[in-house]
């Protein structure tokens, strides 16, 4: 308590109580004066209590995976309390950028980016949207729109700004499962797609070989730097894998040698102002080894070395909030049964997840970007075109 005395003294805390493994409650807060509270925390263990007592970010998250917290009420208030943790491991730090120079970055990225994707398909499918499986931000139109209508917005926009058309050659990179591979393939594009999952190609696989699109789909288990087409692509997708990409001047050259002439990249995805500074629990249990959201500054100079110029910009973190709240709000609807089928660990997993990251767009403690490029750096400017 005289660790939250201390929160609560410095100001910026929410109001909520606290139960300890005695079952004795104090509130913490202005919720003495008769403010709602806008949650509660049991401590249910001694490690849990030191954890809390200490203000370890990490140890706090690592108690409540393990169920010796528990948390009830406002999930983004929950989030407000990190300003007061700390957040410091530097063996850790050292070890998630020594481990893919002694590796290599393609071999690190095959052997840990699965992991994230690899829970089990319908898993996913329980708090995604319901009509294109899309994870990453869908464009919403409007705070009460659904996420299944914004999600189709955002798949609309992709194939209208990579300026698409039926028998389009398409580069998926990171397809998941299926969102605009079908999505670009139902119109006529002829479409690759890139994953690292099993389960998902498995997915994937199962999609394509259904057949009833006028296009086609084209799944493979490989790594973008791997991928060596017979012959170069109209355009590339990449929606929310940019995160998984750190090394943009490399990944942009590659890319040149993927599409044609003026053809387009389209990529959408979470940013930092500083890169790599994403938190331990994140690199350790969500994506793990030297993934990063997207520096902006980083990523247009990169741009501004190769042959492409960019197109379109558009900020998206206000959509990127309103998805991942659907996506929580899913979750915890599905949360009985998701912990029944893949276990109460999973399932915490995903809700510090989704609400943490949530919180951080709302706030602004990280934005979000659409970014359109074109290959047409120092040509006619009749390659772009007015859109």
């Amino acid at each position: 308590m005289r660790a939250l005395r201390q929160c609560e003294a410095s100001g910026g805390t929410p109001c909520f109580s606290v139960v300890f493994p005695d079952g004795t409650t104090e509130n913490v807060g202005a919720a003495d004066s008769g403010d709602a509270v806008a949650f509660r925390v049991t401590i249910r263990t001694r490690r849990a209590a030191r954890a809390v007592a200490g203000l370890q970010e990490y140890a706090i998250a690592d108690a409540f995976l393990d169920s010796e917290i528990d948390v009830e009420g406002n999930f983004l208030a929950v989030m407000d309390m990190r300003q007061h943790m700390t957040d410091r491991h530097p063996l850790w730090w050292f070890l998630r950028f020594a481990i893919p120079k002694l590796l290599g970055q393609v071999r690190n990225d095959n052997r840990l980016t699965p992991r994230h994707y690899n829970h089990g398909n319908d898993f996913y499918f329980d708090f995604l949207d319901r009509d294109h499986r899309l994870y990453s931000q869908a464009l919403y139109r409007g705070d009460d729109e659904t996420l299944e209508a914004a999600a189709a917005h955002k798949l609309e926009n992709a194939w209208q700004r990579l300026r698409l058309q039926p028998g389009s050659r398409v580069l998926d990179v990171g397809a998941g499962w299926g969102s605009f591979s079908s999505f670009a393939a139902g119109r006529g594009a002829d479409v690759t797609g890139l994953t690292l999952s099993s389960e998902q190609l498995a997915f994937l696989e199962k999609m394509a070989a259904q057949g009833g699109r006028p296009g086609a789909m084209r799944p493979r288990l490989e790594n973008v730097y791997e991928h060596r087409p017979d012959q170069p692509y109209d355009a590339v997708v990449i929606l929310g894998v940019m995160e998984h990409l750190p090394h943009y001047e490399r990944l942009l050259a590659h890319l040149a040698t993927l599409l044609r002439d003026d053809g387009r990249v389209y990529m959408d995805f979470a940013a930092n102002r500083t890169k790599y500074a994403s938190s331990s629990f994140s690199y350790r249990h969500v994506f793990e080894g030297n993934h990063s959201l997207v520096h902006m500054p980083g990523l247009v100079a990169a741009i501004n070395q190769g042959p492409f110029e960019m197109v379109g910009i558009d900020n998206d973190r206000h959509s990127y909030f309103l998805t991942l709240r659907d996506w929580a709000l899913n979750l915890e609807a599905a949360a009985p049964d998701l912990a029944a089928r893949y276990g109460e660990r999973t399932v915490r997993l995903f809700r510090l997840y989704l609400w943490g990251t949530a919180r951080c767009m709302q706030a602004g403690l990280i934005e979000s970007y659409r970014v359109v490029l074109q290959k047409s750096a120092g040509r006619e400017s009749d390659l772009i075109g007015l859109r």
